[in-house]
C-alpha cells in the first residue's frame, strides 16, 4: 500500500469521525428542547441520578458526555495521525485508526433517542441497534489486526484485510437478537449474548495487548512496553466510556483515553521514524 492511499484513507476517517461528531451535537442539541425525555427515560425504567461531588447528574445527560468524549477522541486522534504520519508507514497505526473512527458511530445512541421520542418503530431502532453493534464488532477486529501486524504479521493488502472485518461484523450483528423494547441505560434495547459480547470485547483487548508484549522481544525495541501500555489504557477508556456507568468513572476513563492513545500514536511514530 502506497503513503498516498494511506494519507488518503487517514483524511476519509477523520472525514467520517468529524460527520460523526457534528450528527452527535446536533441530536444532543434536539434532546435538550424535548422536556419529555425524562418521562421517557422513567417509562422506559432507565432513569436514575448520580452523585458527583455534590452535583447531581442525569444519567441521560451522562450518556451525552460520554458520546461526546468518545466523539471528540476520535477527531482529535484522527488529526494527530494526520499530523503525525506524514513520511512514515506504521500498519498498527492503519487499524488503530480504524478503531477511532468506530469510537465516533457512538453518535447512534443520541440519535437512537431522537428517532424513539419521536416515534419510530421497534424494528427501526433494533436495525441501528445491530449496525452499532456491528460497528463494535469492526472496530475490535482492526484493533485485533493491529495487535497481529505489532507482533510480526506481514501483509500489504491491508485493505482488503478492512474489507474482511467487515463483512465478518456485518455478519455477526445481523445475526444478533435484539430484545426490542427493553432498553439498557447506554440509551439501545438491550442486545442478546450482552456477556458474550462483552467477553469477546475482553479477550480481544487482553490479546491485542499481549500481541503487543510480544512486539517488544520480536522487535527488540522496550519502547513497545509503553506502546503496549496506551493501547491497554485507551482500549479500557474506550469500552468505560461506552458504558455509562457513573460520571467519576467517565473521567477516569477520559483521562485514560487520552493518555493511553497519545502514548501509542507518539511511541509508534518515534519507532518508525527511525526505521
Amino acid at each position: 500500500m502506497t503513503l498516498q492511499i494511506r494519507r488518503r484513507t487517514y483524511w476519509i476517517l477523520f472525514g467520517i469521525s468529524c460527520a460523526s461528531s457534528l450528527l452527535a451535537l446536533s441530536a444532543s442539541a434536539i434532546l435538550a428542547f424535548k422536556g419529555n425525555l425524562p418521562v421517557f427515560l422513567i417509562e422506559q425504567g432507565i432513569y436514575s441520578i448520580h452523585d458527583f461531588f455534590g452535583l447531581r447528574v442525569p444519567s441521560h445527560i451522562l450518556s451525552l458526555m460520554d458520546v461526546a468524549a468518545l466523539c471528540g477522541f476520535a477527531v482529535i486522534g484522527q488529526a494527530f495521525v494526520l499530523r503525525s504520519f506524514k513520511q512514515t508507514v506504521s500498519a498498527e497505526v492503519f487499524f488503530f485508526a480504524f478503531w477511532m473512527c468506530c469510537a465516533s458511530f457512538e453518535a447512534l445512541r443520541p440519535l437512537r433517542l431522537v428517532l424513539a421520542l419521536g416515534g419510530s418503530a421497534d424494528g427501526v431502532l433494533a436495525v441501528v441497534d445491530k449496525f452499532y453493534t456491528g460497528v463494535k464488532f469492526f472496530g475490535f477486529s482492526c484493533l485485533f489486526i493491529s495487535g497481529l501486524f505489532a507482533s510480526g504479521m506481514r501483509n500489504e493488502k491491508q485493505l482488503s484485510i478492512v474489507a474482511v472485518c467487515a463483512a465478518i461484523s456485518i455478519a455477526l450483528a445481523s445475526r444478533l437478537p435484539v430484545n426490542s423494547g427493553i432498553w439498557d441505560r447506554t440509551l439501545l434495547f438491550k442486545v442478546g449474548y450482552g456477556n458474550l459480547i462483552n467477553g469477546f470485547s475482553f479477550s480481544i483487548i487482553i490479546i491485542t495487548i499481549m500481541n503487543y508484549l510480544i512486539s517488544t522481544r520480536v522487535r527488540g525495541d522496550r519502547s513497545f512496553y509503553y506502546i503496549a501500555l496506551g493501547i491497554a489504557a485507551s482500549t479500557a477508556g474506550t469500552f468505560l466510556l461506552s458504558k455509562d456507568i457513573s460520571p467519576l468513572a467517565s473521567l477516569l476513563a477520559l483521562l485514560a483515553l487520552g493518555g493511553g492513545s497519545w502514548l501509542f500514536i507518539k511511541k509508534l511514530h518515534s519507532f518508525y521514524l527511525w526505521q
